[in-house]
């Protein structure tokens, strides 16, 4: 029985590639099957969300929408060179990658109020605080919240 169970191990492993992982890219994001946002989809959620929880006006949401758009581009980002990329490299690219994301949120603040301001400093607080628990960008085991 032990024999037989240890074979039965042995030829689903390599019935799955002989224990090779795929890459992230192949794999897709975490998380299940939900489909990869193209740009458009994801600018539009990104404006959406700060519309919703700053009550944005139309002006400010236009503005939003210009700034989000022009940061998109900067902000693509290949996971897979990540991956690949030793500490010191991985420390450079994340390092990169929150100046940008800082110059973005520095251009979005100077277009609201300063309760917004307020607002929007929590809301990235909060996040923050939900990357470093692990939840990631989604809020966590049971989806976006």
């Amino acid at each position: 029985m032990v024999i037989f169970l240890f074979v039965a191990g042995i030829t689903i492993a390599q019935e799955r590639g002989g224990g090779e992982r795929p890459s992230r890219t192949e794999q897709g994001r975490p998380g299940g099957n939900r489909p990869q946002m193209n740009p458009e989809e994801m600018l539009k959620r990104q404006t959406q969300r700060l519309v919703e929880d700053l009550k944005l006006t139309k002006d400010q949401e236009a503005k939003v929408t210009a700034i989000n758009k022009k940061y998109m581009e900067k902000q693509s980002f290949d996971w897979s060179k990540m991956r690949d990329a030793s500490d010191e490299e991985r420390a450079k690219m994340r390092e990169e990658r929150n100046k940008v994301q800082a110059e973005k949120d520095k251009e979005i603040k100077a277009i609201l109020s300063t309760d917004q301001v307020k607002l929007f400093d929590e809301m990235q607080k909060k996040r923050e605080e939900m990357r470093r628990n692990g939840q990631g960008r989604m809020g966590g085991p049971g989806g976006p919240g």
